[in-house]
């Protein structure tokens, strides 16, 4: 068994496809979608045994001014760690990233695993997916929803909100409302480009659902879609449209369209176990799934786990709340590129 850098996209997709045909971010689309918005250097090891391939493990080099340097599996998505055949593959894998890492001058790798595996390296504090389950029709779902949601539905429509589900041509739309969000967050904003390359690699799996109060945008998301599996990795709404339930309704939106297209699950995306976010996203009756994501040091290094949950970060959070939105859209992009 031999450990190299991939060369062929080809190869790595149908491998991918082979091994794990339901994640996205495996893809080698995906690879170019983090290095040209981005600037990091993919690593992509492949295992071969007898002349093919039989496992991968998708690794970017993150290097900062801010922070340690790092290479990361997959940096900006939940998951996307090693696939491999067998666990003597996996490791090997995983001794091959270690001595890249030390080669590179990494301080850590971060394994970003759906599933948990029988590894040394240490496991960070849980995050969790969302996953809504579509084995039913919108009106079992519906029966299915405390009586309070189903209120905040009927509120929210009781207002005449408009839904437009569109491509590229909604980009902008949703990446002002996203902006607004991020900066009241106190997070640095991914750049236009990032939303616009994914797009433009997966035009037939992206869509951006918009809400409307007659010619004003107050919600919009930004929805993947992977075989029958629906992802919502961002979305974003104005303070004012949270009165009306906008972000509740949209979600109900989204939420039937998915059902009458057939698809079997939506992945609401990550958030921390008693967030906002979390409570916000447990009323829509999911699964939730704990992500495991693994860390392997240097001699004499610490986690460094770069998130709005770290108490080291509480007063940059705090200031950046406090930018003026031009400035904080303009640096944005500059800082979040580090923080994956």
């Amino acid at each position: 068994m031999k450990v190299e850098l991939a060369q062929d996209g080809r190869i790595w997709d149908e491998f991918v496809g082979y091994l794990a045909p339901d994640h996205l971010y495996y893809l080698w689309s995906w690879r170019d979608v983090i290095e040209r918005t981005f600037g990091h250097q993919p690593y992509y090891l492949t295992a071969y045994s007898k002349g093919r391939v039989c496992g991968v493990l998708p690794l970017f080099s993150l290097r900062s001014r801010l922070f340690q340097r790092r290479l990361v599996s997959i940096p900006f998505c939940s998951h996307g760690g090693v696939l491999a055949e067998t666990d003597e593959i996996r490791d090997k894998l995983l001794d091959a990233a270690c001595k890249l890492a030390l080669q590179l001058g990494a301080q850590q790798i971060e394994l970003r695993q759906r599933e948990r595996i029988s590894i040394s390296w240490q496991d960070a504090p849980p995050k969790v997916t969302m996953e809504i389950q579509l084995n039913c029709n919108s009106d079992q779902f519906w029966k299915r929803l405390s009586s309070g949601m189903r209120n905040k539905i009927r509120q929210g429509q009781k207002h005449g909100l408009r839904a437009e589900w569109g491509g590229l041509e909604k980009l902008s739309v949703f990446h002002s409302l996203f902006a607004i969000n991020m900066r009241n967050l106190g997070t640095p904003v991914y750049s236009l480009k990032f939303f616009e390359n994914q797009i433009r690699r997966f035009p037939d799996r992206i869509r951006i659902l918009t809400l409307w109060d007659k010619n004003d945008a107050v919600a919009a998301s930004f929805l993947t879609a992977h075989r029958d599996s629906l992802e919502l990795p961002w979305s974003a709404s104005t303070v004012a449209s949270r009165k009306q339930y906008s972000h509740v309704l949209m979600y109900w939106i989204f939420i039937q369209q998915a059902i009458s297209e057939g698809f079997k699950s939506i992945d609401l995306g990550r958030c921390t176990p008693g967030s906002g976010t979390y409570e916000f996203k447990r009323h829509w009756n999911p699964v939730e799934r704990r992500l495991h994501w693994y860390y392997w040091l240097a001699p004499g290094a610490s986690v460094s786990q770069l998130s709005p949950d770290n108490s080291k970060f509480k007063l940059a959070i705090e200031i950046w709340k406090r930018l003026p939105l031009a400035v904080a859209n303009r640096l944005g992009p500059y800082v979040v590129r580090s923080i994956p």
